[in-house]
């Protein structure tokens, strides 16, 4: 089949890595990919570089110009289109009404990453209940949202973003300390994810100075607009020579076997961070809050530790209880991998995501 997915502008976390990494399997497996996008979404360049084909189209805003632009390229594609992939509101809107004016509208599968809760007002309930043919989420808590303006069930699947563990695998300690420059005999809580407000580096930084022991030390790999303010506030801390900020790394799988426990702060809705999954997968003891739908991966005490969101003495307790267990850390790192394997690679994603299209497209064809 040939997928089309289009993108108003996810910015640089983990939807345009979804896209790009989907994509990519799907080729794979014999599909045929096109990705549309405005030039000024990080996607554009990101799915160049990565070899897919990549067509420029203004889709960040809904008005008529871009309506138009989109209508004439679908016109002059449609015979060789099957499915329609949307992954934010401006362009699943356009997809939606340049649809209206198709003789054969094409099936649209729109894909929520994270959000607030969807408008519930005539235009939403049309836009995701009749213009998409169904609603995939990256998590099941932003699957039950939609229930709330009446979208059935069936109508949603939860699809999380799975990860590629022959990228994202078990690996020697120190060996990744010495790749990372980590010391080799701390002991090292480590985060990766964009740095933004709500991905809770600010709470880790809180709960990381109240654990007096110097030898606890943190690696923070991202970059993003909230950089400033934490190295601030890690001065203001004290955790000058307790913190590592690393910046944006291209290989970040390089990075998990180094931590002896890896974080996600979260405060976000959102679907499964990419950043969960990928330490599962490096089968390193994980510990996230209960944002989105993390609990998708981490159930507690089976395969991490999951606390709630924006709590200090919550997260502190959970750091200390893993740094003083080591079978403990051992168990849920093991059952988290275990787990990961089996319901959560890249291959259950792509499995998951071709009967999504395949199930759109045989029903748009019997209308």
């Amino acid at each position: 089949m040939h997928i089309v997915h289009t993108e108003a502008d996810g910015g640089k976390g983990g939807q345009p890595l979804r896209i790009i990494n989907e994509s990519l399997g799907m080729i794979q497996r014999g599909h045929q990919v096109t990705v549309l996008c405005p030039e000024s979404a990080p996607l554009h360049a990101l799915a160049q570089e990565a070899g897919l084909t990549v067509v420029t189209l203004p889709l960040k805003r809904k008005n008529v110009s871009n309506l138009l632009a989109l209508r004439r390229w679908l016109q002059a594609n449609r015979q060789r289109v099957d499915v329609i992939n949307s992954h934010n509101s401006a362009d699943t809107w356009l997809v939606a009404l340049a649809n209206l004016t198709l003789s054969r509208p094409l099936p649209l599968v729109r894909t929520r990453h994270a959000s607030g809760l969807p408008r519930n007002n005539a235009g939403s309930r049309w836009l995701f209940r009749t213009a998409c043919a169904h609603i995939v989420t990256t998590g099941e808590a932003l699957r039950h949202q939609m229930v709330a303006i009446g979208v059935p069930l069936a109508q949603t699947t939860s699809v999380p973003s799975g990860v590629d563990p022959a990228r994202f695998h078990p690996a020697d300690k120190q060996a990744a300390r010495q790749l990372c420059g980590l010391s080799a005999n701390d002991f090292w809580l480590g985060v990766v994810s964009h740095l933004r407000p709500n991905k809770g580096h600010s709470v880790l930084l809180e709960a990381l100075a109240q654990i007096p022991d110097p030898a606890i030390k943190l690696a923070i790999v991202g970059e993003g607009p909230h950089r400033t303010v934490l190295e601030q506030e890690i001065v203001r801390l004290g955790l000058a020579d307790r913190v590592v900020m690393a910046g944006h790394r291209a290989a970040p799988e390089k990075w998990f076997p180094a931590f002896d426990i890896a974080l996600s702060p979260s405060h976000d809705m959102e679907g499964v961070p990419q950043g969960v999954l990928q330490s599962l997968a490096s089968r390193i003891a994980t510990i996230a809050t209960d944002a989105g739908g993390t609990a998708d991966a981490v159930i507690d005490r089976q395969t991490g530790l999951l606390v709630a969101q924006r709590d200090v003495a919550a997260l502190r307790d959970a750091i200390v209880t893993l740094y003083q267990d080591a079978a403990l850390r051992e168990q849920l790192a093991q059952q988290g991998y275990d787990y990961l394997c089996a319901h959560l690679t890249r291959d259950c994603m792509l499995s998951a995501m071709e009967k999504v299209f395949s199930d759109a497209i045989q029903r748009n064809s019997s209308r």
